[in-house]
């Protein structure tokens, strides 16, 4: 059950992950956030790995792709949190807006990851 929900988290996030780089390079600003070119294609990047993850034959996919991603986007809260706004020369804009949207999402991923049983 729980690696089924993992299956639906990761394929779910990748297609929101998808749609919000796709529309941010056409509206900069949405949701009163500003969206940079840099971080759209961080979210499309993220958002077809997701689908990749979610949609592929292996089945761990989900899992591991939880366990990194929720990893990775819980250090760029965390990174965030401390100052970090810009990966020189990369402008990424990062905010306390982004920060806790960038901590929640990890945190998810992290917990879809760790709820979803190693398969056999």
């Amino acid at each position: 059950m729980a690696s089924a929900l993992a299956k639906i988290y990761v394929v779910l996030s990748g297609a929101i992950l998808v749609a919000v780089g796709v529309v941010g390079f056409f509206r900069h600003e949405m949701f009163h956030l500003m969206f940079p070119p840099a971080h759209n294609i961080f979210h499309l990047a993220s958002g077809l790995v997701a689908l990749w993850a979610g949609l592929g034959k292996n089945a761990d996919g989900p899992r591991r792709f939880g366990l990194i991603f929720g990893t990775i986007y819980t250090l760029v809260a965390i990174a965030g949190f401390r100052g970090l706004r810009d990966l020189d020369p990369i402008q990424l804009d990062l905010n306390t807006h982004f920060n806790f949207i960038h901590l929640g999402v990890g945190l998810l991923s992290l917990a879809a990851g760790f709820a979803s049983a190693k398969p056999s």
